[in-house]
């Protein structure tokens, strides 16, 4: 892997992890409704949950996005209430036990995703938007942790695996469509496609891991290798498909699946990179003896290869209550990828208006890439220019036990 390679792919994970490929994290109303959006998006905001949404009967008009960002971050082990508690202190036996014991078998993961969007727009049944995306998942072997806390016994051997991680940034270019296809006496049912331009910035991805440590008497031999995968170029397309209906006013139903087709050929800097080692009697001594550590490096240029985005299946409800809007979603991934995650996760959301003007949202989800979560947020809508914020947890309703969080803000105007 050369230098300009290694530092993208360092800004790549510095993206993913400071935080979204799974669509929605830049959208600040999604996310304070824990993601119960599919049947409430409209407009450009349809594209990332279905395109279908954009011929319902109230989503005509003409609506411009100014900017939307947002991110999220989150393990599978450690709230936040873990780090203030552990972080700068001295380690005791029993606060090692307590940190390897909150690590599940299958190791310590985490993902981060992250999103940004700007001057979006969509006019009638027609939407197109333009949104950078990065995603980043990574998985540490809770042997590994065991052996930097513990250590190894004389003449027991450790192998460890399973460790991995990937890491992707890539712009959308976005054309949704949508139009009624019928109306029944209950409502209307609408069909829509997003057809996207895919350009790949970077990709980097651990295809192998594997190490093992003997420690002897006159000290530590161990040996290991890692095979990361990693470009920085390509381009490819994907297709988003969706379908909707009103039911009796107040009431709509909207399903879409999202990367039903995807396709990325990475051709810039296509390579294959082997890292291996061996070290033979390695003691606090012998560590700077070029002897002892023996280490190589093996590239391979691939010339291309390809990739796809995990496709994902959004359902979702909303009903009209008065100044109350109330939502449900179910989804999940087809494939488990950084950034999606075939655990289903249900979440409801709510949104009161009963100040025109000042909207208030929450949400509860369950499962998917977050566990569960609680979301909350708030808009402003001066005339035709809304701005909204948004927070939720990750891993737990209670906010100071999660163990991650989002943060979302976006912008725009609807006439």
């Amino acid at each position: 892997m050369n230098y300009r390679t290694l530092i993208f792919t360092i800004a790549a994970l510095a993206i993913s992890i400071g935080g979204v490929h799974a669509s929605g994290w830049d959208d600040a109303r999604s996310i304070a409704m824990a993601g119960s959006y599919t049947a409430v998006a409209r407009g450009y905001d349809a594209i990332g949950f279905n395109p279908a949404n954009l011929a319902l009967p109230d989503a005509q008009g003409t609506a411009v996005q100014i900017f939307g960002v947002g991110s999220m971050v989150n393990n599978n082990a450690f709230s936040m209430g873990d780090y203030n508690k552990y972080n700068g202190a001295y380690l005791t036996e029993t606060d090692k036990r307590d940190i390897l014991a909150k690590i599940p078998d299958e190791g310590l993961r985490f993902r981060g995703n992250s999103a940004a969007s700007m001057l979006s727009f969509s006019f009638g049944q027609l939407a197109v938007s333009t949104t950078v995306e990065a995603s980043g998942s990574g998985e540490v072997s809770k042997d590994i942790i065991d052996l930097a806390f513990f250590g190894n016994r004389i003449g027991q051997t450790i192998d460890i695996n399973g460790s991995d991680g990937e890491a992707l940034a890539h712009v959308d270019l976005n054309i949704a469509y949508a139009r009624q296809v019928k109306t029944f006496e209950w409502g209307d049912l609408t069909a829509g496609i997003n057809v996207k331009y895919i350009y790949g910035i970077v990709y980097f991805d651990i295809a192998d891991a594997t190490a093992s440590v003997v420690t002897r008497t006159d000290g530590i031999n161990s040996d290991g290798s890692v095979t990361v995968r990693s470009a920085m170029g390509g381009s490819g397309f994907g297709m988003d498909l969706g379908t909707a209906a009103t039911f009796r006013g107040d009431w709509v139903f909207s399903a879409g699946i999202r990367n039903l087709i995807s396709t990325i050929s990475w051709k810039t800097d296509a390579e294959e990179t082997e890292y291996m080692y061996t070290a033979t009697s390695l003691t606090a001594e012998s560590a700077g003896d070029d002897s002892t550590v023996i280490s190589d490096e093996i590239t391979h240029d691939l010339g291309s290869f390809s990739t796809s985005l995990a496709p994902q299946i959004n359902l979702g409800a909303a009903h009209e209550l008065g100044a109350f809007l109330v939502s449900a979603d179910l989804k999940f991934g087809l494939r488990d990828r950084a950034g999606v995650s075939t655990t289903p996760e249900l979440s409801v959301g709510s949104e009161c208006n009963y100040i025109h003007f000042l909207p208030i949202r929450a949400g509860i989800g369950l499962g998917g890439l977050n566990g569960a979560s609680l979301g909350l947020g708030a808009g402003l809508r001066v005339s035709a220019f809304s701005l909204d914020f948004a927070w939720a947890s990750s891993g737990t309703v209670t906010p100071s036990m999660g163990r991650g969080a989002s943060l979302a803000i976006s912008s725009g105007l609807r006439f």
